[in-house]
């Protein structure tokens, strides 16, 4: 196994995953020797995976805009990566990583399913698709399968710009600093734990590639309002918090919900953690400031 990423927020739990069930696992990051020579021959780990998972990312949504270099760098080295692999005998399956606003920001009907409307409106989500676009048109000499997740959350997750709510919220007050919500309290999201969409990809093997579909949403099926959210998170933290209202961004959309049918149908897999579980797991594990003690 090759996980592309693996330094970051789902590749370092996928790598451990993996290797607790006994998989030889490559942990491919920005700091770690190519994986694609010079010459655009695959090295030979890569020429032996079965399973690629490429996770890798330089920007998040809020950071898409305003860094196209990064998402053409991004993009780029996935052609790269799927160019090398077209000159195996029998390629790995490549598993990519992308995101639910692909047809969340189309305005389609939701809860989103795979074969909805996908015309993106954000730089992130275009990016996306464009990467999606290029592993399943390579389809005939290259594996692939597209994991379309929304809003992963748990414990480790990094706060970037306009990237991750959740994380920023329970840092916030396990910091006792107010919390910033940017938009309307109506919007919804589908939160989906950092373990449940682990199991989604350690599950995915070479057989993946024989299923009629390639791409598959992953996601908790469930719409949670910011509101509702940050009441859950004030049980969980058990404190008063103060929020800020703040205009909203223009990366930002008043929906996201994913129809998750297909993936419990083929694959087999369903988000398992409550939301007010999972939001515990990721509480338990900050460090509080001595005025929020």
């Amino acid at each position: 196994m090759v996980v592309v990423g693996a330094g970051g927020f789902i590749g370092r739990p996928l790598c451990e995953r993996l290797r607790s069930e006994g998989a030889q696992v490559v942990a491919a990051t920005r700091d770690s020797p190519p994986l694609v020579g010079a010459d655009g021959a695959p090295v030979p780990e890569l020429r032996e995976a079965e399973v690629v998972y490429h996770l890798a990312s330089s920007v998040t949504p809020g950071e898409a805009q305003s860094r196209p270099e990064r998402v053409a760098a991004d993009r780029e080295m996935f052609n790269g990566l799927l160019d090398a692999l077209a000159t195996v005998d029998r390629p790995p399956l490549v598993v990519l990583s992308s995101t639910g606003l692909t047809v969340c920001e189309s305005g389609d009907a939701a809860p989103c399913t795979e074969d909805s409307l996908a015309a993106p409106k954000s730089a992130y989500a275009k990016a996306k698709l464009a990467m999606e676009d290029d592993l399943l048109s390579r389809g005939a000499h290259v594996p692939g399968v597209v994991l379309r997740m929304t809003n992963v959350y748990g414990p480790g997750h990094r706060l970037r710009r306009g990237y991750g709510v959740v994380a920023h919220w329970l840092h916030a007050a396990a910091q006792d600093r107010p919390l910033d919500l940017y938009g309307n309290v109506e919007t919804t999201r589908d939160y989906v734990y950092i373990d449940d969409v682990v199991t989604a990809m350690a599950e995915l093997g070479p057989e993946t590639a024989d299923l009629p579909f390639s791409v598959f949403n992953i996601g908790a099926g469930e719409a949670t309002s910011l509101g509702r959210l940050l009441t859950l998170i004030r049980n969980v933290t058990g404190r008063e918090l103060t929020v800020r209202l703040r205009p909203g961004r223009g990366f930002d959309h008043p929906t996201a919900l994913l129809d998750v049918r297909r993936a419990r149908r083929l694959l087999g897999w369903q988000a398992r953690t409550p939301l007010a579980a999972g939001l515990e797991q990721v509480w338990r594990g900050l460090p509080r400031s001595e005025a929020a003690s």
